[in-house]
């Protein structure tokens, strides 16, 4: 519990609010309150010496000047530590009232500043008093410096006095605090002010525990949020939240909240720019089904682990009661939408979450939070914050499939935001597929019969069926599947099952690793990502074939490379658009009239957004913009043609003729190298969709057909013009019918 707590106070009623949750924690744990108060003496000096002009002609000497600031500075600092003793008068009454510590403080400068300079290592400035009776200024941190009182002269004039900087501060009071209550706003309160500006700055400088008091709730006996997302910085925050609802008598709500639709917005934006070619490329049909089957699903087994967490560590004290409950949603607008429901007297959370990036002082979502939430939110630092604050469960001993060198190396290549996702859904697809008491997607003739031997054709089917029978029949005394009595064996649990005498085990496909369960070798890898993730993904996430992964950032690379930018959007539009040609020969650069076969001029801006699209598909949607753009006659695409034409541009594509050819050959390629090396060229996918065409009557493929007529095309219709086109293609077919 917190012991040495800092206030700063200003008589507002939000101000009040915070004393009296301070007291409260300070009743239940015997500590003392720092009452806190900075005013700005420097601040009317400036804005003195800014009226100075206006002062009347017998002020305006500059002896007198220089009086008057001798003046005015002592004055108005008195003024100031008057009406800051005023305000903590209300605070040691309370104070008092509650039987708890209290030690007043003033500090000079900018409120935040000193504020933070305070909370942080005690090292605000503490003024030297003026004229305290020495009774109060003991109560005072510094109160054993006290300056003389503001003097009146014989004449009945205040004296100007000279006094060093120094005499004016009283050094700093060097307090270690445990925590900081503040109110949420002060006495400048508007009606849409979502947090005070002093305090907006204060919560994110100050490196300590930080209470932010937005009602009068009483911490005692509520119910209280606490924010957990699997981060030692969020397990720390739960730890004190228990450790404090013991003492208030509190509930405990423990939430973790993971977000399902940031990855569907994400993936519908790209879908908004990319043409129809691109679209299908990347296959956003079986994205969705990828985001429902893995991503989703491991948010939420990643949620539940994290409330898992929480449970062993409330599972130390048993006097508090806590509900767990995962949120799905962005987390700071469903913890909003809970706040609303259950109406906390507290919300526990951390600072930075799992995600903290160096540099930053407050994360997203705890900022949402501070600013947005109606109750009162303790913000925990991150100071002493160790990874084995993160409670341990049985998931943590749990190894997984044993991989192969080759298998490993790949899987490697998955960013590490992804990474413990993409290998546990790996691992449970070769479980599945080639555990024990597998579904069947692997070859029969793998599976061992009773003797030990491969079982062939219909025996080996017969011999499957009853194998897997008589080990269902013995072996399952719990109601434990295959994959359950998987997974117990990689957790070690070995008596989980207990088979009878004459029952044989549940049998793992080879090659096994030595704890009995299949591998994960190169080959299940390339079906888990071939049946999991689009190609795209493969490429994109890196885990594709590192063949695959070089030829289409090459491809694309290059494709990229023959894109004229030129010119920014705000460039002015020539009443005669001009290009810029290198003769051959000479190598000189002259500037002609643009034509219609030159290359469409993308601006700088327009190309930069145009790198939105991953590289692999970038080509493809440029391609789709500029045919757009010569159709419609436009020479300059611009990001305000880009956003004007954008439905148009999606409306009006179509699978281009080049790129199918492209790929075509690529394939023809493949096959042909495959055939030399004496292995097939086909993937299953490929030869399943031949055997479908040949069924619905397709015995020749149309692409090779358009491939060979494109070959004798006397023309490249994209470097002449219409006209010259029509006449070439009119020439060919007269010289064909001449010839039959």
């Amino acid at each position: 519990m917190y012991r040495e707590v800092f206030v700063p106070v200003d008589n507002s009623e939000h101000s009040h609010w915070a004393v009296d949750r301070a007291i409260e924690i300070c009743a239940r744990s015997d500590g003392q309150i720092t009452g806190n108060h900075v005013y700005a003496a420097r601040l009317h000096d400036v804005r003195f010496r800014q009226l100075e002009t206006g002062l009347p002609a017998q002020f305006q000497s500059a002896e007198e000047i220089k009086r008057q600031r001798k003046i005015h500075d002592k004055l108005i600092e008195k003024g100031l530590q008057l009406i800051s003793d005023s305000f903590l008068d209300q605070t040691s009454k309370a104070c008092d009232k509650a039987g708890v510590n209290l030690t007043r403080q003033l500090l000079e400068g900018i409120h935040y500043e000193e504020v933070i300079r305070e909370a942080n290592a005690g090292h605000g400035r503490l003024p030297s008093l003026i004229g305290f009776d020495p009774n109060i200024a003991d109560k005072y941190d510094g109160g054993d410096t006290v300056r003389s009182d503001v003097a009146i002269g014989d004449d009945g004039r205040i004296i100007a006095e000279d006094e060093e900087h120094d005499e004016k501060l009283a050094g700093s009071s060097g307090r270690k605090y445990d925590l900081m209550v503040i109110g949420a706003h002060g006495i400048g309160k508007q009606p849409y002010s979502q947090l005070g500006g002093m305090v907006a700055r204060v919560i994110r400088g100050v490196e300590k525990d930080t209470l932010i008091v937005r009602d009068d709730k009483s911490l005692a006996g509520g119910n209280w949020i606490v924010c957990v997302d699997g981060s030692s910085y969020s397990y720390k925050a739960m730890r004190l939240a228990l450790e404090m609802a013991r003492d208030f008598g509190a509930k405990l709500h423990v939430c973790s909240a993971f977000d399902v639709e940031y990855h569907h917005a994400v993936f519908g934006n790209i879908k908004d720019i990319l043409s129809v070619q691109a679209s299908k490329v990347f296959k956003f049909e079986e994205q969705e089904e990828l985001h429902n089957n893995i991503i989703d699903k491991g948010l939420l087994k990643l949620a539940q682990a994290n409330l898992k967490r929480a449970q062993v560590m409330a599972d130390e004290f048993p006097d508090v009661e806590v509900d767990t409950q995962i949120l799905v949603g962005k987390p700071f607008q469903c913890i909003l939408q809970w706040i609303e429901e259950l109406e906390p007297s507290l919300v526990v959370m951390a600072r930075h979450g799992g995600h903290r990036v160096e540099g930053t002082d407050m994360g997203s979502q705890s900022d949402n939070l501070c600013r947005l939430a109606s109750s009162n939110i303790l913000l925990v630092g991150t100071q002493d914050v160790r990874p084995d604050d993160i409670p341990w469960i049985e998931e943590d001993g749990e190894t997984g499939l044993e991989w192969s060198p080759d298998a490993e190396v790949r899987i490697l290549r998955v960013p590490s935001f992804a990474l413990g996702i993409a290998r546990k859904a790996v691992e449970e697809y070769v479980l599945d597929n080639y555990g024990p008491g597998a579904n069947g997607t692997y070859r029969e003739e793998h599976l061992p019969s009773r003797n030990g031997n491969s079982a062939n054709g219909a025996a080996a089917t017969n011999g499957a069926a009853a194998t897997n029978g008589a080990a269902t029949a013995g072996a399952v005394t719990t109601g434990a599947t295959p994959t359950e009595i998987a997974a117990n064996r990689i957790a070690g649990i070995d008596d989980a099952v207990a088979p009878e005498e004459d029952a044989q085990e549940w049998t793992a496909i080879p090659p096994l690793g030595t704890d009995g369960l299949p591998m994960v070798t190169g080959q299940r890898l390339d079906e888990a990502i071939q049946k999991l993730l689009p190609t795209h993904m493969q490429l994109i996430m890196g885990i594709g074939t590192a063949e695959e992964l070089a030829l289409a950032e090459v491809k694309a690379d290059e494709a990229m490379k023959r894109t004229v930018v030129e010119g920014l959007d705000a460039d002015p539009m020539p009443d005669v658009p001009m290009v810029s040609v290198k003769c051959p020969y000479t190598g000189h650069i002259e500037n002609r009239e643009r034509e219609a076969k030159d290359p469409v001029q993308w601006t700088q801006e327009a190309f930069e957004r145009l790198k939105a699209v991953p590289l692999i598909a970038r080509p493809l949607a440029r391609n789709t913009v500029e045919r757009f753009a010569r159709e419609h006659d436009i020479w300059r695409i611009t990001t305000p043609v880009m956003d004007e034409n954008k439905q148009a541009m999606i409306e009006a594509d179509e699978f281009d003729m080049d790129t199918m050819l492209v790929m075509f050959r690529e394939l023809q390629t493949k096959q042909i190298r495959a055939e030399a090396e004496g292995v097939d060229g086909l993937t299953p996918e490929m030869r399943k969709f031949i055997e479908e065409a040949k069924a619905s009557g397709v015995t020749r493929c149309p692409i090779r057909d358009v491939a060979e007529a494109a070959d004798d095309c006397p023309v490249d219709f994209k470097t002449v013009s219409p006209a010259d086109a029509k006449a070439a293609v009119e020439q060919f077919m007269n010289k064909e019918a001449s010839e039959a």
